[in-house]
């Protein structure tokens, strides 16, 4: 894959990362002035459960590609670190086989996710109780896509990086800046 594509990707995928961020603080703004609101007029805001639920959901799938591209995803690396220290082509190869795992993983969300967008756009399912908030779940399931079809980008990406350093260790770019994402 060229730079260029490689990054054309990298700017969606911080794209989607910065407008979850954003979220986070429009949703920490919603939250407090509930509690605000709550306690000095005993009047709660209709729709923060739903509306913080809903996207506590859509934040993880915004996120996920970024946080994979910058090497933030929870995992233990305590033997691959062993390994790429005595066997360097060894751990590129069974890191390239984890990000291969989790691009397959990542399918299968998507394959599961899409007929659940589909339902709920047909059926025009909606959060909340009717006459008091409603909120429509399809967007935050078409995130869940978009999120899901980005993490198997990057997963691919990555896997891709690791297969190509454990062919050629040498390689000037990665041996310069240790990065192979």
């Amino acid at each position: 894959m060229s730079e260029k594509k490689r990054f054309s990707f990298n700017m969606i995928t911080s794209t989607m990362n910065s407008i979850g961020t954003a979220w986070v603080f429009v949703l920490l703004i919603i939250i407090n002035l509930d509690i605000i609101s709550r306690f000095l007029f005993n009047r709660p805001i209709r729709g923060v459960p739903e509306i913080v639920s809903l996207s506590i959901v859509a934040l993880v799938f915004m996120q996920i590609a970024h946080t994979l591209k910058v090497g933030r995803l929870t995992r233990a690396e305590t033997l691959l670190n062993i390994l790429r220290a005595k066997l360097p082509r060894v751990g590129c190869f069974l890191e390239g086989i984890f990000h291969l795992v989790g691009a397959g993983l990542f399918w299968l969300i998507l394959q599961g996710s899409y007929p659940m967008l589909i339902k709920a756009w047909t059926i025009d399912e909606y959060v909340g109780a009717e006459g008091d908030f409603m909120a429509p779940v399809w967007p935050v399931k078409l995130i869940i896509l978009i999120g899901s079809a980005a993490a198997i980008i990057q997963f691919l990406l990555l896997a891709y990086d690791d297969f190509k350093q454990m062919a050629f260790p040498a390689d000037p770019q990665t041996a310069e800046t240790g990065d192979h994402t």
